[in-house]
């Protein structure tokens, strides 16, 4: 005797054995005891709810000789014939393969014929949004006034295709996703059935790959099974189905959070080693990413999240060293290249980029003067907290912090300039550099990477995540990357990129341009500096937010520029 897949073997046979569609249950069961059985149902829902076993089961229920509390008995002629496909009166058609106006006719011809054995002639039509216009046209009178012997149900996954004649004429049902704590412990009960050890770690990741479909749940036991092994455990299932652990997934997202590098090309080449699925890891990083938010804002994530406790702690220690806006910012940036990712060309290189740009990019970080106002709101958050760094405060050896002598009295000390750094149009004001020093650095430099972005060259913009571009003489702008993104240097330094660099920053500089590549520590070895002879006239805001804040304290701060 030929192999029968799980779900097909475990399909339910009474309305109880639905997995949580109570709601959709509760009603059948009372048409079915009253006798008020209508001429059209439509039963709505992701796939792998329910729809079409309980749609058979109704059929069974509906022409059965011996019904009990509103249930087929399966055990009838009638029954039976219907379980066995010998009684023609219940016909399933998939609207997928049988879309055409001429299948319709069939159905119309076919309906004006008392059924030969059961009560109720029954139409059950799969994915019926797939029919066609014409075939929607064809059915809708039929639908609307059939023979009293005659019942449709309609099922699908995509209700809103349906023209609204067609919902109008039928009793609608929605289906909803099974919970994975429903899916876990059904799963456990056919594993004990079928002679198999099934851990709960399994039981919850199957139940979680499944995503609200019994189904699909079925299907990845079966496959775990298929593997040999009685004893299935959380690794089992990881192993069979090619996705990573969440213990991977962790390491990944440290490494991003502490700008690893290295640690990150490492941990591509073992998904790539081991085969896994590239894609599928992406798309569960994003998932990742989203449950730290949800650990960060939620007082009770283990309400929403489904996952161990072992798991769930970890992911809260992570969730504490991101602010919101950065979890936000990260999880639209790897959304947009999730993607761009089934695309590529090369897609582990592609992975590798992608997490390069997301580790050393500024996502929702407050760093820059564009985001003026996420610095503002950290600062008053550690003031708030007491963990406010004074200037001229630092840590020995063993971390107890030792105060030092301040450079000046003034509040703010002067940094360098680079002279030889003129202003040109489309550049700001001297910014200043963490060792001291400060240049001219381009204005339209986020305006030329949203360029990029318009443009979809969204692997160069990745590349160029957290440069910032120098001014360095009317002709000539410098690209600059930090210590952290220098292996990237040599990557844009190639003639294709640096051709679109160039044409970028012309169009918005509106003369010819030359682009060079560089990085902080060329940059000033290729400039002089010189003291500065006094500060700016007009006051940072931030500074004088700073000011404001200490004074209210009543707190000596010294400020040195960044």
């Amino acid at each position: 005797m030929s192999y029968t897949a799980l779900y097909r073997k475990w399909r339910p046979l009474v309305f109880e054995d639905v997995v949580e569609q109570e709601h959709v249950v509760r009603t059948i069961k009372n048409t079915v005891k009253s006798g008020r059985v209508a001429h059209a149902y439509l039963f709505c829902g992701t796939r792998g709810t329910g729809k079409t076993t309980m749609a058979k089961i109704f059929a069974r229920a509906i022409n059965c000789l011996n019904p009990k509390d509103g249930d087929p008995c399966n055990e009838c002629e009638v029954c039976r014939g219907i379980l066995d496909e010998s009684i023609l009166d219940v016909v399933e058609i998939d609207a997928a393969s049988n879309n055409s106006v001429d299948n319709v006719r069939e159905i119309r011809e076919e309906v004006v014929y008392a059924p030969s054995q059961a009560r109720y002639k029954v139409y059950i039509i799969d994915e019926v949004h797939m029919l066609s216009s014409g075939a929607f046209n064809a059915l809708l009178k039929t639908l609307e006034e059939p023979p009293g012997h005659v019942v449709f149900i309609l099922a699908t996954t995509d209700p809103h295709k349906l023209p609204a004649t067609i919902l109008s004429r039928c009793q609608r049902f929605d289906f909803k996703k099974i919970t994975p704590a429903g899916i876990a412990e059904r799963v456990k009960v056919i594993a004990r059935a079928s002679g198999i050890q099934l851990d709960d770690d399994g039981a919850l990741l199957i139940a979680r790959l499944a995503d609200g479909a019994l189904r699909d749940a079925l299907s990845i036991l079966d496959q775990c099974i298929a593997e040999g092994n009685n004893n299935i455990t959380h690794e089992n299932v990881l192993d069979a189905i090619g996705i990573v652990s969440d213990d991977f997934i962790s390491e990944i997202v440290d490494n991003i959070q502490s700008k690893n590098v290295e640690g990150l090309v490492a941990d591509v080449e073992k998904l790539s080693a081991s085969g896994r699925d590239i894609l599928r890891f992406a798309s569960d990083l994003v998932l990742y990413f989203r449950n730290l938010l949800i650990c960060k804002l939620s007082k009770n994530p283990e309400n929403i999240l489904d996952m161990g406790n072992q798991y769930l702690d970890k992911m809260i220690l992570q969730s504490e060293v991101f602010s919101k806006e950065q979890l936000i910012g990260i999880i639209k940036e790897l959304s947009s290249f999730e993607t761009q990712l089934k695309y590529a060309l090369n897609q582990r290189v592609f992975l590798e980029v992608m997490l390069i740009s997301i580790s050393v990019g500024s996502y929702g970080r407050s760093g820059s003067d564009n985001n003026l106002a996420d610095r503002i709101a950290n600062l008053e958050s550690a003031v708030r907290t007491g963990n406010v760094a004074l200037a001229g405060s630092v840590k020995d050896g063993s971390g107890i912090p030792v105060q030092t002598k301040p450079e000046s009295s003034s509040s703010v000390s002067a940094g360098k300039k680079f002279d030889n750094l003129p202003p040109v149009s489309g550049s700001s004001a001297p910014k200043a550099s963490a060792k001291g020093k400060s240049y001219n650095e381009l204005e339209e430099w986020s305006n030329v990477l949203s360029d990029l972005k318009a443009n979809r060259r969204m692997m160069l913009l990745s590349y160029l995540t957290s440069t910032k571009a120098v001014a360095a003489d009317e002709s000539t702008v410098l690209v600059v990357f930090p210590p952290a993104a220098i292996s990237l240097k040599e990557i844009v330094s190639k003639a294709e990129h640096i051709d679109v660099l160039e044409n970028a920053l012309e169009s918005r500089l509106g003369r010819r341009i030359r682009v060079k590549v560089v990085d902080e520590e060329s940059l000033e070895s290729m400039v002089q500096s010189e003291p500065s002879s006094a500060k700016n006239s007009e006051e940072n805001p931030l500074v004088k937010l700073t000011r404001e804040i200490s004074d209210r304290l009543n707190v000596p701060l010294d400020i040195i520029d960044e």
